[in-house]
């Protein structure tokens, strides 16, 4: 009993000091980053996101055709401001419904929360309709997962959620305002990558050669990929401005203050390390759930790890090809029905860069197998990590 006080007072030891390094490195990033100078250009599409608001519909004053377009119908209706410095305010807004349109949003109605826009500087009845205000879904099915996630996985639930928690804030609240600044793109992606992986390690797995194992193999996996990525890069001539939003990022920063080629590494990168991580822990965690039933050499561990590897490898593969080609099914129909021939379909660059993600990803997580294996058999078999079954002789019995 007494030993398990001491292992819990160590293990919650150790939870307190990755919790204050996560934050630590959240704080001190965010300020860093923050202190460098921003020189952005705003563009016509930001100036109009400044002047929107979110919005409660109260009442519909009306609904007539539009004399202008019979395709649509103008909706009048009031709404209360929910945030911002005229919150309350209750205000007339216009919308402009399609009729036979599904692609276009449906008309308003009576407790709709709405994003409204600001139509000119002055007059009270300048508001139009923009969008549905969404956000409050998306927060609901964050709290389910959240709330699942804690009742499936207890302890080892709340680590997964501060660790997903601190993945998010680490790409939003540290790694974007460094690029957005110029920083070096190369450098701050191998910085948030790593203090991703180690803390997501240690908050689910915890501070021993488990962790460890697994966290040099996923850096092993994700530095295969970023540096297959640079080969190709460089033997496809790829230029990293392939669609309208690259175009849209040079006309924000300008056209020397972007490497558009570091935007695309940092998304193959990225992109890459999610399905490593995976990888490596399931292979870690495997291998030393091994190794505590029972005393292995190192190279029975090496083989149970590719064996185990092997079954993951195939559902892995498919996950990733499947989640590139659902995010990219919009522009591949769009290809699809322009009847591009098939081969000049697959050399468009925007496509290139979709297949390469594919597939670096999935060659990464291919490495991150034996890699993993290989360095958790070296550390699950040293001396002091091979915990064998005692047995109790008879003649200790007698004594």
């Amino acid at each position: 009993m007494q030993i398990n006080r001491k292992a819990g007072r160590k293990n919650a030891g150790n939870y307190f000091w990755i919790l204050l390094f996560a934050a630590a490195f959240l704080i001190v990033g965010h300020r860093v980053a923050s202190s460098r100078p921003m020189d952005l250009t705003v563009t016509d599409y930001e100036s109009q996101l400044e002047n929107q608001v979110f919005a409660t519909v109260v009442k519909i004053d009306s609904v007539q055709p539009n004399p202008t377009d019979g395709a649509t119908n103008i909706v009048r209706f009031h709404a209360v401001i929910t945030a911002g410095e005229q919150k309350g305010a209750s205000v007339p807004a216009t919308q402009y419904v399609y009729k036979n349109n599904n692609a276009m949003p449906v008309m308003v109605k009576v407790d709709d929360r709405v994003v409204l826009g600001k139509l000119s500087a002055d007059g009270a009845a300048d508001w139009a309709f923009e969008n549905y205000d969404r956000i409050g879904q998306i927060a609901i099915l964050v709290s389910v997962f959240a709330a699942s996630v804690l009742a499936l996985g207890g302890w080892k639930g709340l680590s997964t959620v501060l660790s997903l928690a601190f993945t998010c804030l680490a790409l939003f609240y540290v790694y974007l305002p460094f690029l957005l600044t110029g920083a070096n793109i190369y450098a701050a992606t191998a910085v948030v990558c790593v203090s991703i992986i180690g803390v997501s390690f240690a908050l689910t797995g915890g501070l021993n050669r488990k962790s460890f194992a697994a966290a040099v193999g996923c850096t092993g996996g994700v530095v295969f990929s970023g540096v297959l990525y640079r080969f190709m890069e460089t033997a496809m001539k790829l230029t990293g401005s392939y669609n309208d939003e690259t175009s849209r990022l040079i006309q924000i920063f300008g056209q020397n203050r972007l490497n558009l080629k570091g935007v695309v590494f940092a998304m193959v990168t990225i992109g890459a390390l999610g399905s490593v991580m995976d990888v490596a822990m399931s292979i870690a965690s495997s291998l030393d759930e091994i190794r505590r039933e029972k005393t292995v050499t190192k190279q029975g561990l090496l083989r149970s790890g590719l064996r185990i590897g092997r079954d993951i490898m195939g559902t892995m593969a498919n996950t990733l090809i499947l989640a590139y080609i659902g995010s990219s099914l919009v522009m591949v129909l769009i290809y699809g029905a322009s009847r591009y021939p098939l081969f000049q379909l697959l050399n468009q660059e925007e496509i290139v860069i979709e297949l390469l993600q594919s597939l670096i990803g999935s060659l990464g997580m291919l490495f991150t197998i034996p890699f993993t294996a290989a360095v958790a058999a070296i550390l699950f078999t040293r001396t002091e990590a091979v915990h064998p079954v005692r047995t109790v002789r008879p003649a200790q019995w007698k004594k």
